[in-house]
């Protein structure tokens, strides 16, 4: 957040008006922590005065969330770092092993990426500001997160959200006959939630998962994906009946995971944009748990 002042001001009511605060108590916190800067140069002084034409920035908050004890190479990170941001949208990267959004455990509601993302967000542009989550992912599972930033927004974009495209970064135990090929199969859900192939029927669905080698070794291999037709847990299914389960895929006969994270990632959202009126595509790079794997690897 960025803002030239139009005449002399105190710092510190610079702050509260920009990111709508009440009290000097908070405004006075992001000041001394470190966050504010006046030009290039850090400013922790309350009362300093800022001239005209002095830039003032404000810094994302800066936290690490422990999310999950076998995650810390993904999870313990400062924030969240923005990927992609219009007008109508925002998207985030969400680690491994962090709920998308809450659940109750034991009447107790679960940390989650959307409430971390969101409480991210309103110190940074404001308390009054909100956001609306657009997909989601499992808990394994890391990626791109879409968030709206009104319900008008959410709304728009759903109308044509079922023509999106998404691909995958998947590290899997064991190695395909070909480099290049596609997985088809009917899949049907069972009562604990674990998908499987079945003949074709009324309560089935049929799945495409396309993939490409990357990179390889004796026993591994890294995958590009792009799901054609997919539902939930799919490409989990499909890659494991084909001999290629995801490392730390338990639920999948995955083996344990030698990099302390699950093996995929959703690197890339292609979706329709209604304001723009055009596709738009969000990527992330490999992440470095992937790309590192190979090197001590022959």
């Amino acid at each position: 957040m960025n803002s030239n002042t139009e005449k002399p001001r105190g710092l510190l009511d610079i702050i509260k008006e920009k990111l709508d605060l009440r009290s000097n108590t908070k405004a006075r916190e992001i000041i001394k922590s470190g966050r504010v800067k006046l030009d290039d140069e850090t400013v922790k002084i309350p009362s300093r005065t800022v001239e005209v034409d002095q830039k003032v920035s404000i810094v994302s908050e800066k936290k690490k969330y422990d999310f999950h004890k076998a995650e810390k190479s993904d999870s313990e990170q400062k924030g969240f770092s923005t990927i992609y941001e219009d007008d109508h949208f925002i998207a985030f990267v969400k680690p491994s092993g962090l709920l998308t959004v809450s659940t109750l455990k034991a009447n107790k509601k679960e940390k989650n990426f959307n409430d971390f993302a969101i409480r991210q967000y309103k110190n940074e542009r404001g308390q009054k500001e909100e956001l609306y989550i657009i997909n989601r992912l499992d808990r394994l599972i890391s990626g791109i997160i879409l968030f709206a930033k009104s319900p008008e927004d959410e709304f728009a974009v759903r109308k044509k959200w079922e023509e999106n495209t998404k691909r995958y970064y998947a590290l899997v135990d064991g190695v395909p006959p070909k480099d290049n090929d596609e997985i088809k199969s009917e899949l049907k859900q069972n009562r604990i939630g674990r998908v499987y192939s079945v003949p074709k029927s009324q309560y089935s669905k049929l799945c495409i998962t396309y993939y490409r080698v990357l990179q390889k070794s004796s026993k591994n291999c890294l995958l590009k994906i792009e799901a054609k037709e997919e539902r939930k847990n799919s490409i989990r299914a499909q890659l494991s009946e084909s001999n290629m389960p995801i490392v730390g895929d338990k639920d999948y006969k995955g083996k344990p995971s030698p990099i302390k994270r699950f093996g995929l990632h959703l690197f890339s959202l292609r979706f329709y944009h209604p304001f723009e009126n055009q596709e738009v595509e969000i990527k992330t790079p490999i992440p470095k748990a992937f790309k590192n794997f190979f090197k001590n690897t022959k």
